[in-house]
């Protein structure tokens, strides 16, 4: 190599080493010092109050502390009954008081309740397993008693204990 070519690319050379170390040790620019999150059980903060008071005749915002993204209750969907349906003894004497109509269907007992001649409520009392109360509204739709909740669990005798079961012979003897 030349000493001409040394005298020029070695300089060169070393500019450029020493540019590329000053850039990298500047520090890119950033965003600002964001703190951490908050834990699970943290209650949050509180948003600061405005600096200026609005004016008088403008018209009332919402509240500063309510977030306008935030979403919106869910309404209530419990069933509306007047005070007369959630009282258990006005409901034992309105059922006293009514026509009630025994009928047997298959194994079962079925009893409906009428008032005025129309139907209020009927009680289905299987053979076996618990009676179920059907309610009719004021429009006369029957449903489940909202007291029960909204799921009608199923019932099945997985075991019994007792007498042991009969044998195929006891069986066929009787």
């Amino acid at each position: 190599m030349s000493p001409i070519v040394r005298a020029v690319i070695l300089p060169a050379a070393f500019a450029l080493l020493a540019a590329s170390a000053t850039h990298a040790a500047e520090k890119p620019p950033g965003k600002a010092d964001v703190p951490p999150p908050p834990g699970m059980n943290d209650p949050g903060v509180a948003t600061a109050a405005p600096t200026q008071a609005a004016p008088q005749d403008a018209p009332a915002a919402a509240p500063a502390n309510e977030d306008p993204l935030a979403p919106l209750p869910k309404p209530d969907a419990r069933l509306v009954r007047d005070k007369a349906s959630r009282d258990a003894n006005a409901n034992t004497q309105r059922i006293a008081s009514s026509d009630v109509t025994r009928r047997k269907q298959g194994e079962d007992t079925v009893e409906e309740y009428r008032e005025g001649g129309r139907i209020t409520m009927i009680r289905i009392i299987p053979k076996h397993g618990p009676p179920r109360e059907i309610l009719a509204d004021e429009n006369g739709k029957l449903e489940r008693d909202p007291k029960l909740g909204p799921v009608a669990p199923v019932y099945y005798k997985v075991y019994e204990w007792g007498a042991a079961p009969k044998t195929v012979d006891e069986q066929k003897s009787q």
